[in-house]
């Protein structure tokens, strides 16, 4: 693989030299194809890949949050995945840049989170940014930046005081409440009114939005765990002969841009405005992921993801009903679902193995109870994202064909629109 995507072009680039054909004699073996390796070692390697991923993912989250004592320290864990995959996708500068750029974006997405038409504006501009990506060749690592601003976007992860910790696990075993809702929440929520409950929530994930200590805590944490997963991806591959990102023409860029831009801010100012419906992340993610530029589209993936998605639903509905209840452990004094994360994690490793192999579809499979595992609080919540999670992917890929036939068909009535180039007549040889 490295010889062909290095050596080979560099020696395309001369005229090879013609030679006389080499006679086989008996004497001489003929070439035997590479050996496969044996399972138990492919096994291995990709649990040994999957723990070290892990592990970079989880060390900056842990260590944060032993400091702060705050779960939005999982935003680490995100910001962790944006640097090891820009480093695999563009190289240690590239993701440098792109963890400042996505620390600095991290407190605008939340702010940008109180209306609908904000929301909407910024995620179009991360969307444009990716699409100049595409250009050369980086908008594959790029678009990991809206896909996880989404989610502080849309419901960011509190904040939660020492004073909030009495009554915070108590409410949390509602049946379908969050951790936001819970800290919002008054010390004795009994005597009032569903109307004024929401209304103290909502006030109170107002005034979260704006509390500039808050916001510079979740730009350090962006920062934090993609630098730092950046770094150790470029020592782990500092060995590895990565492939040269493509550059893609304006012709197949412009309309690429122009899908994921529309596609992208409709669906978070859909989400915005409808704040009680659960995993619009999802639906960025599938929009982003699925477009494909030029006017090809990706029916094989997009086929594996619906259907592994479904098949992850039933999956993940099935660890649901093994869970039962909920039950909470304090780590460094917070409430945590333990028995959903170590469920999450476990998944997750699985997933992250499968990602490397052919069986694209099992990867999808298992990605689904492990983002609802580790996106919830709630065993309610666990099989609410599920399903939201379904409905986004249908949605998606349902919205990324449909934007994919349009402008396959604009470009052929482009081009059946362009005037011939008049080529002069040849003119004859002399005799």
């Amino acid at each position: 693989w490295t010889f062909m995507t290095h050596v080979r072009p560099v020696l395309g680039t001369a005229r090879p030299r013609e030679e006389a054909p080499i006679m086989m004699t008996n004497t001489q073996p003929a070439a035997q194809p590479p050996a496969k390796r044996p399972l138990s070692k492919v096994v291995v390697r990709r649990a040994c890949i999957a723990l070290v991923l892990m592990a970079v993912m989880l060390v900056p989250f842990i260590a944060l949050m032993a400091v702060t004592k705050q779960p939005s320290a999982s935003y680490a864990a995100m910001g962790a995945i944006i640097g090891a995959m820009s480093v695999a996708v563009g190289g240690l500068r590239f993701a440098v840049i792109v963890s400042i750029v996505t620390s600095l974006l991290a407190p605008l997405s939340i702010i940008a989170g109180l209306t609908p038409l904000t929301g909407a504006i910024l995620m179009a501009v991360m969307a444009l940014t990716v699409g100049r990506m595409s250009r050369y060749g980086l908008h594959r690592a790029a678009l990991l930046v809206p896909v996880f601003l989404a989610w502080p976007m849309y419901a960011p992860v509190p904040w939660v005081t020492s004073e909030q910790l009495t009554h915070v696990k108590d409410l949390l075993a509602r049946k379908g409440l969050s951790l936001a809702q819970a800290v919002s929440l008054p010390p004795s929520p009994s005597g009032t009114t569903s109307k004024a409950t929401q209304h103290a929530i909502d006030q109170a994930m107002i005034a979260l939005r704006m509390d500039q200590k808050y916001l510079a805590w979740v730009a350090g944490f962006f920062f934090i765990g993609s630098i730092v997963a950046a770094l150790a991806m470029h020592l782990m591959l500092r060995k590895v002969h990565l492939p040269v990102p493509a550059p893609t023409s304006r012709r197949d860029a412009v309309p690429y841009t122009i899908t994921i831009v529309v596609l992208t801010a409709i669906a978070t100012y859909y989400f915005l405005n409808h704040p009680k419906q659960a995993g619009g992340a999802f639906l960025i993610a599938t929009i982003l992921v699925l477009t494909q530029v030029g006017h090809e589209i990706a029916w094989k993936v997009t086929v594996e993801r619906v259907l592994g998605t479904f098949g992850g639903l039933g999956l993940l509905l099935g660890v649901v009903a093994v869970i039962g209840g909920n039950s909470y452990t304090e780590v460094f004094g917070i409430p945590f679902p333990m028995h959903l994360y170590a469920i999450g994690l476990l998944f997750g490793m699985l997933a992250i193995a499968t990602k490397f192999s052919p069986r694209l579809w099992v990867y999808y499979v298992l990605i689904v109870p492990t983002t609802a595992l580790l996106n919830a609080y709630t065993t309610a919540q666990v099989a609410h994202f599920g399903r939201a999670r379904l409905v986004d992917n249908v949605v998606g890929a349902v919205a990324v064909i449909v934007a994919a036939l349009i402008a396959l068909g604009a470009s052929k009535v482009v081009r059946s629109d362009e005037p011939a180039v008049n080529t002069p007549p040849a003119v004859p040889a002399p005799t």
